[in-house]
């Protein structure tokens, strides 16, 4: 039988072991969440790390192409920095896309808090705009509007896309064209799906056949002669971790 003195010694050591098997287990834990977010592309609770992938537009608007389709797609795909004029207007940048995507959400005509109505000639050039780029990568949509100018799905890429289109056509319909908008809104959608535009643009790339969005992409860009070598390179090993998609569909 123990004494009382040597029931509280043990009872203490008994204590101390579990608070070491506790902080122990506490230790591999964070360990193994740390690994996962690695994985996933995500770091410090951000929504992901593309930060050695990031490419910044030029003054003039355009991106820099070096004749490698791997280095071109991921060029082509992830911007970051403001966007000229609406950028600070909005206050996003390419870089918080999650947040960018809550701002410009909030104009889509037809689930928007902040809806912008159009008419008339706008609603034509919203619609042309609409009708020629999808959030296909998360609910399959064909295109973000139907041929009337309603949304075709309600997911939150399409939402901010459509309200992006909405703004730019209400607020600065005499600075960007269909086109340029369209280049705006592919933009956006790289940041949303890096993983499977970078695929999609270096596959067009190879191919020469390009669908309207990333069409928008190259719009006044003096495309590289792709050798035959560069046909069906690999991507750069580090996409493999990049997220498939920001936000929630």
């Amino acid at each position: 039988m123990l004494d009382l003195r040597q029931e509280k010694s043990l009872f203490f050591f008994l204590n101390l072991g579990l608070i070491v098997l506790i902080l122990g287990l506490f230790g591999v834990n964070q360990i193994v969440m740390a690994k996962t977010m690695n994985a996933m592309g995500m770091k410090n609770n951000s929504m992901f790390n593309l930060s050695s992938f990031d490419k910044s537009l030029n003054k003039d608007g355009t991106v820099d192409l070096t004749g490698d389709i791997g280095k071109d797609a991921v060029s082509l795909a992830l911007f970051s920095g403001q966007p000229k004029i609406y950028g600070a207007e909005l206050n996003i940048a390419f870089d918080r896309a999650a947040a960018a995507m809550n701002a410009m959400k909030v104009f889509d005509p037809t689930y928007g808090s902040q809806k912008i109505t159009l008419s008339g000639a706008d609603l034509q050039r919203y619609t042309d705009v609409g009708l020629r780029i999808a959030c296909e990568f998360c609910c399959g949509a064909k295109a973000l509007i139907d041929k009337n100018g309603q949304a075709a799905c309600g997911c939150a890429h399409s939402q901010a896309m459509r309200g992006l289109a909405a703004y730019l056509i209400q607020k600065h319909g005499a600075e960007y064209t269909n086109d340029e908008i369209l280049r705006e809104l592919a933009r956006w959608k790289g940041r949303y799906f890096p993983k499977q535009m970078i695929k999609k643009i270096s596959e067009q790339l190879q191919s020469g056949q390009y669908t309207p969005d990333i069409a928008a992409l190259v719009l006044n860009l003096k495309l590289p002669k792709y050798s035959a070598s560069n046909v069906g390179a690999p991507l750069p090993s580090e996409i493999k971790d990049l997220p498939s998609m920001v936000g929630g569909c």
